[in-house]
């Protein structure tokens, strides 16, 4: 039985309005990443270091989202590759950034203004310190553009199918915490000296805008037993999140950037072979 020329009509007009709703779900997935990165820079501001890192947290968690969304509903685009970018810009790049420099960068600035220094100190202070936030800033915007230019050019080599090129933004901004979220477990003060913390925001830059390959698992395939495995690592770790969450924070930290070295070691191998079949 054929469908009447009504009923033919409004499902014609279902169907571009369907289509705007799935283009529209993991956009509105990176809009949630975006905000949490944006409400980190006003907790930064506040000094509210807890919920500035959470809020980051969060803006991670959602830009990990919102590709898996786009590839379920196979809406990806070129627009929603633009709009992740920019997110990630300003969650990973300038929030973590700013909100290093508020938390210990620039207590030296504020000593000095409520001793009543002059300008040219108070600007020679703030100028030391504010050059490592543009510089966090600035590679992993360069990150950025290189990932988005390497899209458009020719396909990787085979060698490169579990690797990132550089440090991602996400990544960046985990490497660059390290100090805070140790802080916010131990207290130590050593954690909270500008010298300290800035060295960690200069390898965090370094690594984003190096070619170093880091390990991706976005085409990892494990097998069933394997999987069982990892499940129960992943509730421990969730139950130890709950109970000691700075902790567990800065622990992941510190394994990521140990997991660089790895990741090197097998990316050469990986590619001794595949050039070796050649």
């Amino acid at each position: 039985m054929s469908k009447t020329p009504k009923v033919k009509e409004v499902l014609e007009k279902k169907k571009p309005m369907q289509a705007h709703l799935r283009q529209a779900c993991p956009n509105t997935v990176t809009f949630l990443a975006l905000a949490f990165g944006v409400s980190s820079l006003n907790f930064s501001f506040w000094g509210r270091w807890e919920m500035a890192v959470l809020s980051l947290i969060l803006a991670a968690v959602f830009d990990g989202l919102d590709g898996r969304v786009a590839r379920m509903l196979k809406t990806s685009s070129k627009f929603g590759a633009e709009l992740d970018s920019l997110s990630d810009f300003v969650s990973f790049g300038v929030a973590p950034a700013f909100l290093l420099y508020q938390w210990t960068m620039d207590q030296t600035a504020r000593a000095l203004v409520i001793s009543g220094s002059s300008v040219a100190q108070i600007a020679d202070a703030v100028g030391a310190r504010w050059v490592f936030v543009l510089l966090l800033s600035m590679c992993c915007a360069l990150r950025l553009a290189r990932f988005n230019t390497m899209i458009d050019e020719e396909p990787m080599p085979s060698y490169w199918t579990h690797f990132f090129v550089g440090l991602p933004a996400p990544g960046g901004a985990i490497v660059a915490l390290t100090p805070l979220t140790l802080w916010l477990q131990f207290q130590w003060p050593f954690l909270r000296n500008p010298v300290f913390v800035s060295c960690f925001m200069t390898l965090s830059a370094f690594l984003m805008a190096s070619r170093i390959p880091t390990i991706s698992l976005k085409h990892l395939h494990v097998s069933e037993g394997i999987r069982v495995y990892l499940s129960f690592l992943m509730l421990i770790v969730v139950a130890l999140t709950l109970v000691y969450p700075w902790l567990v924070l800065g622990t992941v930290s510190i394994v990521y950037l140990l997991t660089l070295t790895i990741g090197i070691l097998f990316f050469m191998k990986f590619k001794k072979q595949s050039l070796a079949k050649k």
